[in-house]
């Protein structure tokens, strides 16, 4: 009988094959999700009040600033020995209103010297209350999503980019550093690197007083119901104004689109969601900042420069988000400037001052743009290599485009619909023809992805690894305030028909709302079908699955066997690399892939030779490797193979390994061959 079995199976209990929770579960998750909410508002708010952003702009903009915030402390804090935590935050954050409030009020009187005072700004209490409530409706459509398709607060994400991510919050957690030199060191111990971190910062900040797995959990509700709403609401005001109908109808629209966020969300793309849910902040900040002729609604004295500051914030979340993001952010500000701003200086508009300052603007981003190209095309060549075959001919690609469902996920009609319909309308209106012109660029690289393989379509797509998914998930930046245009104008249709003028204001609101949730809230069931491909559906499948529900209980508690300080091997490919993130028992292999030493390329392939090789032992002391996990089958996702590791489905049986514990399918080897 093994020694530690009894012990090993009363941990994982008598764990069924069912990964679904009780309502009482997600019940006592409410915190956590309290929490993360808290975290991605209110660094933001206060840096927004402090720079005297006011109503919707305030709202709207606080998940940008707080992102900027939270990756500018993740720089700072290991220079200053800090370590990593919600108090460091929250003085980063003061230190950044400060400079906030002192900007706020050194910037406008220097300009009010030189322009002439702009009317009052109207009063915004009802734009504001509006979009709190399209949040609160979109935050409970997306933790909707997430219930379904999840199963379960505390389950383990079964995607190939989960493990990685989970293992860097545990990082950020054991070391105090959220800095992307640090996080990159958990694959690339030895060289380093940069990668950015601002999702792993947030999910630590959530994480410490819980898990990282209920804290990624939960910011998977979290940013598609607060992020992705008030960002894609961000951009809405400055396409139509804060009017209250717009500001309710852009967080729920938000949340009727199954390419993003849940199309990426089922791979763990996590980093990557954060960061494409800020880009309609960075195009809404610019499109605000250039103004125009034809703005909607008269301008809010020192809005324009301030809507211009969180356009860079945002700018900077998504860079320190993810690349991929960023690099949405350069190609629709480029169509921005291209097709809004620099045509508007060509037209009857009031002051010259004004457009010397649009065509400054328009020309720094386009150069800032082609600059960010050119300094990134040696990491875009490699890039371009992680090609995806093409899957789909181009009229089946276009098709899904248009309907903004990747790969027949199960997207309804009616939100494709909408966005037609804004298209048409948008095409009306100078201010607004950018939207459908960036649209139909993301829509044509996306078709480019999915239906052609040749050298152009992947140094087009190279940015987002020749991935049509992720294409596909950047399609609702420019979609959601189409689908709004959209929405709006089949309500007016609609009032037309009703001759008082009240009642057709009414009626406009009523046909716009109803239509706005009949394309959201049964798109629940689609977007936790996809939610549920990589949680729900592959929990307990033994060739989807890296770990169990029962696996997970038994690795969660592996520091009961293991003593701080000893490393544990094991092939990632069978699950063992989550013990890292579950215990905070340190694994030899954190991910599938890495750019590892060699002591570790050693042990791969001669760990099971510990007790005839001499050469093994020493490495194994060097490393302070003594125990190796057996989480049973290989995993084996579609159109990938586990590769490498050869060690690990060779030592069981061999001198030198003697079996401690074992529970829910994991067995624990202590390594005796080196005394």
């Amino acid at each position: 009988m093994i020694a530690g079995t009894t012990l090993g199976e009363a941990v994982v209990g008598t764990a069924s094959s069912a990964s679904t929770a009780s309502a009482g579960q997600w019940l006592a998750a409410l915190p956590v999700l309290a929490l993360a909410v808290a975290v991605v508002l209110a660094p933001g708010l206060a840096v927004g009040w402090a720079l005297r952003l006011r109503g919707v702009l305030l709202v709207s903009a606080a998940p940008a600033l707080t992102v900027a915030v939270v990756g500018a402390c993740s720089l700072v804090t290991p220079l200053a020995g800090v370590r990593w935590g919600l108090g460091p935050v929250a003085a980063g954050t003061l230190l950044v209103a400060g400079a906030a409030a002192l900007a706020g009020r050194l910037v406008p009187r220097l300009l009010r010297r030189r322009l002439p005072a702009p009317p009052p700004a109207a009063p915004q209490g009802r734009s504001v209350a509006a979009l709190l409530a399209g949040t609160a409706i979109a935050t409970a459509l997306a933790v909707a999503t997430s219930v379904r398709g999840l199963g379960r607060p505390d389950v383990v994400s079964q995607a190939f980019d989960t493990i990685f991510h989970l293992n860097a919050v545990r990082r950020v957690l054991d070391t105090g550093s959220a800095s992307p030199f640090d996080v990159a060191r958990l694959t690339s111990p030895q060289s380093g690197g940069f990668y950015p971190s601002a999702w792993h910062g947030l999910a630590a900040l959530v994480a410490g007083p819980t898990s990282p797995v209920l804290a990624s959990n939960a910011l998977v509700a979290v940013v598609p119901g607060v992020v992705w709403a008030l960002s894609a609401a961000s951009l809405v005001r400055a396409v139509l104004g804060p009017r209250p109908l717009p500001m309710l109808l852009a967080p729920v629209l938000a949340q009727g689109f199954v390419a993003f966020p849940w199309y990426v969300d089922r791979g763990g793309l996590w980093p990557f969601v954060l960061g494409t849910a800020l880009v309609p902040a960075v195009l809404g900040g610019l499109a605000l900042a250039a103004g125009g002729r034809g703005s909607p609604g008269p301008p809010v004295p020192g809005e324009r420069p301030r809507a211009l500051v969180v356009a860079a914030a945002a700018a900077t979340g998504c860079a320190l988000a993810h690349p991929g993001a960023f690099f949405v952010v350069l190609l629709l500000t480029t169509v921005l400037a291209v097709v809004s701003v620099l045509p508007a200086l060509l037209l009857p508009w009031r002051g010259a001052r004004q457009h010397g300052v649009v065509l400054l603007v328009a020309a720094l981003t386009v150069l800032g743009a082609a600059g960010a190209v050119v300094l990134a095309w040696p990491s875009l060549r490699g890039m371009a290599t992680a090609d995806w075959p093409a899957t789909r001919s181009v009229a089946r690609a276009v098709a899904e485009a248009l309907r903004g469902a990747p790969a027949s996920s199960g997207a309804g009609w009616l939100v494709g619909v909408l966005v037609l319909l804004g298209a048409v309308r948008a095409c009306t209106r100078v201010r607004w023809r950018w939207l459908v012109v960036g649209h139909v660029v993301v829509a044509a690289l996306d078709v480019l992805a999915a239906s052609v393989d040749s050298p152009l379509s992947s140094a087009l797509t190279a940015p987002w690894y020749n991935d049509r998914g992720r294409l596909a998930a950047s399609l609702p930046v420019t979609g959601v305030a189409l689908a709004v245009l959209g929405t709006c104008w089949a309500g007016a249709a609609a009032a037309r028909a009703v001759r008082a003028p009240a009642r057709a204001r009414r009626a406009v609101r009523v046909v716009a709302v109803l239509v706005a949730l009949g394309a959201a809230v049964p798109q629940v069931r689609g977007n936790a079908a996809q939610l549920a491909k990589s949680n729900v559906d592959a929990a307990e499948h033994p060739r989807n699955s890296l770990v169990t529900l029962a696996e997970q209980r038994f690795l969660e508690r592996l520091d009961r066997y293991v003593p701080e300080g000893d490393v544990v091997a094991g092939t990632p490919w069978d699950g063992s690399a989550f013990a890292y993130a579950l215990s905070g028992v340190e694994v030899l292999y954190p991910h599938l892939r890495g750019n590892y030493p060699d002591d570790w390329v050693f042990l791969a392939d001669h760990l099971q030779d510990a007790g005839v090789d001499p050469a093994v032992c020493p490495v194994l002391e060097r490393n302070r490797v003594r125990w190796v996990l057996d989480d049973g089958p290989l995993w084996r996702p579609p159109r990938l193979e586990p590769a490498g590791y050869t060690a690990f489905r060779a030592f069981q049986g061999r001198p030198g390994f003697e079996p401690v514990a074992a529970g829910g399918g994991v067995t624990l080897y202590r390594i005796t061959a080196c005394g």
